[in-house]
């Protein structure tokens, strides 16, 4: 067991007051990963779509005591209320791993969401089959994504072979399976904008994690308290090859049926309208949440056939990453940008806007349209 192992499961006994019966359980947890029968992993498995979460999985040893403490949670309900296991184990590996390689997204968002989730303990979160038991334990809504998690015992021993297994869902009249779940938010379907694989936590026990965004939604908005429902119709199970790619090696059709409420908490949003302008480009409006940051700009008729690309800086320089952007063209010709970018708490912001139509100069630079400062301030 490597240093970061020894730092982990240290630093858990200091901050985490528990009961014995609660002790007992992380004990054995922690026999497990110190006999290596639970071990860190590096995901070589290449998919876009998966690439929010390609470093999930680096929690499985943490995830471990999660899975195991379920059932304890289960039957203790007042324990799962007293113990934010969630938000202590994401917390403790953020810190212990400053240093690694993880984007920024892991490093800081996954911290936060993980700080505001909220238990799931509604009779309807956890579904049954002869394959296995399958579980949401723990939700979060910002107004903006909402994040749960998805947890999977099974006992088929070959299934148990699996490094990671995919939720599948079928169509109406037709026999195949699909990658993902079916997912519904009071009875209305939605898309998600991530579904990260079932990583293998310990032996027979698989962790994921689903994020909905409402950027990605069609009149929907994230208020109040929500109902959800989750339809999973199989599974797909995957090994990792020498090369690091993940071969599928088993479909396995099953129902599970969960359904549990998921309350939106905007306490901790930071929300700005700058109006801040430049070249007739508009920063309306700003939000920074736990888990991202969302900016709308407008941008007038003749911009907008600039084909325009925004880069956004904070007070200090750093470049924070876009993750995606909407754009709705309005009756002018005009249009608005609605953009996600990677969680930053910084206070003064630099929006870059470039025309990425132009003819760059002799030094291959992209000709800058106009550069917007704004604050985050009241």
């Amino acid at each position: 067991m490597g240093n970061y192992e020894r730092n982990f499961i240290e630093k858990m006994r200091e901050e985490i007051e528990i009961s014995d019966l609660v002790n007992d359980k992380l004990e054995e947890s922690y026999g497990k990963i110190r006999q290596g029968e639970v071990k860190m992993k590096q995901r070589g498995f290449k998919s876009n779509r998966n690439k929010f979460y390609r470093n999930f999985a680096a929690a499985a040893a943490a995830m471990c005591m999660v899975a195991g403490l379920s059932g304890i949670f289960y039957v203790n309900p007042a324990l799962a209320q007293d113990i934010p296991i969630l938000g202590n184990v994401f917390g403790r590996l953020q810190e212990l791993r400053t240093n690694s390689e993880y984007p920024d997204k892991d490093k800081t968002a996954y911290e936060n969401i993980s700080e505001h989730a909220v238990p799931v303990q509604e009779a309807g979160n956890s579904a049954e089959n002869e394959i296995g038991l399958m579980t949401v334990s723990d939700a979060y809504c910002d107004g903006y994504d909402m994040y749960f998690t998805l947890s999977l015992r099974i006992e088929d021993e070959e299934l148990k072979t699996a490094d990671y297994i995919m939720p599948m869902h079928q169509n109406p009249e037709d026999d195949s399976l699909y990658e993902g779940g079916t997912y519904t938010i009071d009875q209305k379907q939605v898309w998600p904008s991530e579904i990260s694989a079932l990583r293998k936590a310990e032996d027979g026990v698989y962790v994921g994690l689903c994020r909905i965004s409402s950027i990605n939604q069609e009149d929907l908005s994230f208020e109040g308290k929500m109902t959800v429902s989750a339809d999973i119709n199989g599974l797909r199970a995957h090994k990792e090859s020498g090369l690091g790619v993940m071969d599928a090696f088993q479909e396995t059709k099953g129902d599970w049926s969960m359904k549990f409420d998921v309350e939106t908490d905007t306490s901790s949003n930071r929300a700005a309208e700058p109006n801040a302008q430049g070249n007739g480009i508009i920063v309306q409006k700003a939000v920074q949440t736990p888990s991202n940051m969302h900016v709308t700009c407008y941008v007038p008729a003749e911009l907008a056939e600039k084909n325009p690309t925004f880069v956004l800086l904070d007070g200090s320089g750093n470049r924070v990453m876009m993750e995606v952007a909407k754009m709705n063209t309005q009756e002018d010709g005009s249009q608005l940008q609605e953009m996600i970018f990677n969680t930053s708490q910084a206070d003064q912001f630099v929006m870059q806007v470039f025309d990425k139509n132009a003819v760059g100069d002799g030094n291959g630079e992209v000709p800058l349209i106009t550069e917007i400062s704004f604050s985050m301030g009241e």
